[in-house]
């Protein structure tokens, strides 16, 4: 299925398009839908946890982050 996508503005009730070759002789809808007047909402830039929980890590731990899951897996009953 083809598709044209255009904002038009619409002068004294009419409105116009060219539509390409393929479209000629067929049959084909036409959906009209007034655009939103005012912008889009300016979004705050996000902002990271990253780093924000330093003050609890345990260096001497981080070595065995590697294989704590399979660690605590083999230790259980």
């Amino acid at each position: 299925m083809e598709a044209i996508r255009t904002i038009e503005r619409v002068t004294q009730g009419e409105l116009h398009l060219q539509l390409p070759k393929a479209f000629w002789g067929k049959e084909v809808e036409v959906i009209i839908l007034v655009t939103a007047s005012e912008p889009a909402p300016v979004t705050k830039p996000r902002k990271s946890l990253r780093g924000s929980l330093k003050e609890y890590a345990h260096p001497e731990r981080m070595a065995r982050e590697q294989t704590a899951w399979s660690d605590a897996v083999s230790d259980a009953p």
